[in-house]
């Protein structure tokens, strides 16, 4: 007897489109739009630049606002936080799994947006890449 799996854990594209592929595709019609043209007359950075940070945040977003909270109450709306607290691994760790995870879609989305709009458009990161 095959035993069914849910799909939705395994097939779950919501993540990888909302947070790694939109933010790049946004920034494409934007670089695509206004390229290296000035943000305003007599400023030194581009459209581009101070854009950046813009869609930085749409990846963030993405993660943190509608990825995360949707997986939590999922999961106590399946009591699957209930049931681990009868199993030798915690709650606590299945969340901080699941954590990570939203963490390296943000951190993917990154790596393909600072490339992508420094190569091709030229956006420099104007103060320090900490507080970035």
């Amino acid at each position: 007897m095959l035993m069914q799996t849910d799909h939705r854990v395994f097939l779950n594209m919501n993540m990888v489109i909302f947070a790694i592929i939109m933010p790049v595709i946004v920034l494409l019609i934007l670089g695509f739009l206004n390229g290296i043209r000035p943000a305003a007359d007599g400023v030194e950075y581009t459209f581009m630049e101070r854009s950046f940070g813009a869609l930085c945040t749409i990846s963030i977003c993405a993660g943190g606002l509608m990825g995360l909270p949707l997986v939590v109450s999922e999961y106590r709306e399946r009591k699957i936080l209930k049931r681990f607290q009868v199993t030798p691994v915690s709650p606590i760790m299945l969340l901080a799994v699941e954590l990570s995870i939203y963490i390296v879609y943000c951190l993917v989305s990154m790596i393909t947006l600072i490339p992508l709009a420094m190569i091709f458009w030229k956006v420099t990161i104007h103060g320090s890449w900490l507080g970035f």
